[in-house]
């Protein structure tokens, strides 16, 4: 997975959902920080839709004045850009070799059980 920087990434490595203090993209072998990064974006996700819900809440008001609006359109344009960036991730995952055998298996299995349904 060669980087838009020029950078050459190793095979199966995942790209964490966070940069290094440079600002590069940061990389770890399978396992390492799994479930760190997993959680890193859930949360990612999690906040999104609390902003969107928050956002939908105060659209409706009257009180609310443009100033804040802006603000909430800010959050939101940064929460896109964030939500983005985890289905990049996701995708990258998905398409890795390594991970091939493991979609295609659960992809088989879950066609199956949908038909015996």
């Amino acid at each position: 997975m060669p980087e838009p920087t020029g950078k050459v990434v190793p095979l199966n490595v995942r790209r964490l959902p966070w940069t290094g203090p440079d600002g590069e993209p940061e990389y770890a072998a399978p396992g390492e920080v799994d479930d760190y990064a997993d959680r890193e974006e859930a949360h990612t996700i999690s906040m999104a839709r609390n902003d969107a819900r928050y956002a939908l809440s105060m659209v409706d008001s009257p009180d609310v004045s443009h100033d804040d609006l802006r603000k909430l359109v800010r959050t939101l344009v940064d929460d896109v850009v964030c939500v983005a960036r985890v289905a990049d991730l996701r995708g990258e995952r998905l398409s890795d070799p390594s991970y091939g055998p493991a979609v295609r298996a659960l992809e088989g299995a879950l066609r199956q059980a949908l038909r015996d349904t």
